[in-house]
């Protein structure tokens, strides 16, 4: 027996959502792949790797370098070469070439619900290869019920080859430490002082993200709370562009805070120090930003949409992300009620003991051997 894994997504040194799934699913379902000595396990990836854990005997690296179009072309190649009989692709495009027994992981369709945000091409390449996914794909694991929802009705997939699980709860220092120097290095970095007052945004600042209607919210908070700063940390996505004219417009631009992308470090950091974690998005597959919330023990804004109440639950003060003036009166709530914060925090203590890596790559292992 012989399983195939793409690896393309895994180690990324700036990684987003689906190369952050990558890694920690890989991480905990490579050692239970080293335990059926009978399957022989590659792992593909354009470019060499560092694993995390030790690779079992009969789990080998299979670089096969590209610098475009990998899937498509050099991973399609290595598997009309070398065939192998089960597949398993976590992140949303098979090959042109895969077995019968193919697995994929689609973690959003948000191309759909936002065609406008992406080019001809883009489109094109996520719609047809979910249309593959759906049409000749053994099973499709989504991370959470309102994908497969998405998945029925806006590809007409069949439910039962949809298989829901989702996410683990992030890693989290127990015991948070920062000197004296790094500290103050990187307040300065994030333009910040020791002391201040801030609500904290992480992920790409796009449009779907909703940072439009989030700043118009925040300027409404500022009105009780003048001293409050908010952290827009992540990449420039697309629609950017109209996030700054918001903030130029309301006169902002000493109180929104953009420092780009962050690492796990300095996104620790900012956990850390905030005292509101606002996450107003119009859609997400799952919303990995709401268990870090939970883990660093911080209140949480965020939007009665798609899967985020079902990842949230009752652990956040929930808002209807089309209502800026809903996100305003969050942010006050959260800045103001001690009580409510402390219930939500517990609230989210409890409902992050749902989710566990682990316990995914079990599930996830159990789908490919069954």
């Amino acid at each position: 027996m012989i399983l195939g894994i793409d690896a393309s997504r895994y180690g990324h040194e700036q990684a987003t959502g689906v190369e952050w799934y990558s890694w920690h699913l890989l991480n905990e379902l490579i050692p239970l792949l080293g335990r059926d000595h009978n399957t022989e396990v590659r792992l593909y990836s354009p470019r060499d790797f560092k694993p995390r854990v030790e690779l079992p005997f009969n789990v080998k690296k299979r670089i096969i370098p590209l610098r475009r179009f990998w899937t498509f072309v050099r991973l399609t190649l290595e598997l009309a070469l070398h065939p192998v009989n089960i597949l398993f692709v976590p992140s949303h495009t098979l090959p042109f070439v895969f077995p019968k027994k193919s697995i994929i992981t689609i973690h959003d369709v948000a191309f759909r619900r936002f065609k406008n945000l992406y080019s001809r091409k883009h489109y094109w390449v996520l719609n047809h290869s979910t249309k593959k996914a759906v049409k000749r794909g053994w099973k499709i694991i989504v991370p959470s019920v309102a994908t497969k929802k998405d998945l029925v009705s806006l590809f007409g997939c069949k439910p039962g080859k949809i298989v829901v699980i989702p996410h683990g709860a992030p890693e989290v220092p127990k015991l948070l430490h920062f000197s004296g120097e790094e500290k103050k290095k990187m307040l300065g970095q994030f333009g910040l002082k020791d002391g201040d007052l801030f609500a904290l945004f992480i992920g790409r600042l796009e449009t779907k993200k909703n940072l439009s209607r989030l700043i118009e919210g925040f300027s409404r908070f500022l009105k009780e709370f003048p001293d409050w700063k908010l952290v827009l940390a992540g990449k420039r996505g697309m629609g950017f562009d109209e996030i700054w004219k918001t903030v130029v417009s309301l006169g902002l631009q000493d109180s929104v805070l953009m420092p780009g992308y962050v690492t796990e470090h300095e996104k620790d950091f900012l956990y850390d120090r905030c005292r509101i974690v606002a996450f107003p998005s119009m859609y997400e597959g799952f919303g990995l930003p709401i268990l870090e919330a939970f883990a660093h023990r911080r209140p949480l804004v965020a939007s009665n949409v798609s899967s985020l109440p079902e990842v949230a639950k009752n652990a956040a003060y929930m808002v209807d992300p089309e209502k800026p003036e809903e996100i305003g009166v969050g942010l006050k709530r959260l800045a103001s009620d001690g009580m409510l914060v402390s219930q939500l925090i517990t609230r989210g203590e409890q409902q992050l003991k749902r989710f566990d890596w682990e316990k995914a790559a079990k599930q996830t292992f159990d789908v490919l051997f069954s």
